[in-house]
Formats: structure tokens, sequence, C-alpha cells
């Protein structure tokens, strides 16, 4: 299970760190793959855009080789369970540990006038976009590795206080390192 913001046109960073193991995935295992449209309200899109952001970044993931006879690809607000599952999880989440985050860290120097609650909880959505589909198996970057160990967190308190419901998912990659692609000026 994983997904991609539509923030913008995919890029080589999106294709060389998560889509090229999306692709050779499908073939292996069972695969869920969304665009993560609610994510991306926590940096305020031009919601007008938005809709069709959605729709350009499912047609790039078929263009790059996924294809939706071998994995589902889907819409991450059309899955009502996600917000359900991520109301639960947050009761799991702890103020101090989400204000940790580096990527949270990371927000609130890059854009201190929006400073909201979406990015705090951010990774309790990831987690719930995770859980909801019982997935262990997750491809996620470098920068995703916080929030992966986060959701294994959710899973053990969840499993704890209503029974063992959610496996702990893992990191995935191809190679035995993940991979974290810099932008053109280095960052």
């Amino acid at each position: 299970m994983s997904g991609i913001r539509p923030t913008g046109f995919l890029h080589l960073g999106n294709y060389f760190g998560a889509v090229r193991n999306y692709v050779r995935m499908q073939d292996e295992f069972q695969c869920f793959f969304m665009v993560a449209d609610l994510h991306s309200l926590t940096t305020h899109p031009d919601t007008k855009d938005l809709k069709s952001n959605v729709l350009r970044v499912l047609a790039e993931n078929i263009a790059c080789g996924l294809d939706p006879e071998k994995a589902v690809l889907y819409c991450q607000s059309h899955i009502y369970e996600t917000s359900e599952l991520y109301l639960y999880l947050n009761m799991l989440a702890y103020q101090g540990e989400l204000e940790k985050t580096v990527t949270f860290k990371d927000k609130v120097r890059q854009q201190p006038e929006n400073v909201n609650a979406g990015l705090l909880t951010y990774p309790v959505l990831q987690a719930a976009d995770i859980l909801l589909h019982r997935a262990s198996l997750v491809p996620v970057g470098k920068d995703q590795e916080q929030h992966l160990e986060m959701a294994r967190n959710f899973v053990n308190r969840f499993n704890y206080r209503y029974g063992n419901v959610f496996p702990e998912p893992v990191a995935f990659n191809y190679s035995d390192q993940l991979i974290k692609v810099p932008s053109l000026d280095g960052t």
C-alpha cells in the first residue's frame, strides 16, 4: 500500500523513489496504490485544480506502468473508512510524539502561517491509509521512515486496546536501503 499526493506533476523523485517499485510490486503482491488527496489538503492546494490533479496523477501512474488489472488504484477521499479509522487512531496518538516528527518541524519552518492540525496529524492519516488495507509491506522512502515507525506504534496501541486487528507494517524496498532522491538544488 502506498500513495502519492496530487500536488503537481509526477517527477523523477516520484518515479525512482516510488512508482518504479510499484510497477514491479504489482506482479508479486496484492497492491493498493492511491492518490493521496486528503494529505494534500494539509498544505492548502488550489482546490479548483485538485480534481484535475487527482485525475492527472492517476493517469501518470498508469502511463508509468501501473495496471488497474493487477493493482487497486484509487482516490483516498473516496474511501470513507479511512477517515473513520483516522479518528480512532488519533485517540491513540500523543501530541508530543506528533510534534517531534521531522516532517512536521520542516513544514512549520517552511509555512509558519499555515501550522494546521492536519500537518500535525499527517502521520496518523498515513497510518490509517496503511492499516485500512492491513498492509504489511509499505514502499517508503527515507523521509517516511519515521512515519512508518509511528504506524507500528499505533498498531501496537490499537491491538492492545481492541484485540489483534492489524499487522505491523514494515518498509519495503527492492534494495537493502531506503531511497531519498535529492532535488535539483541538492536538498
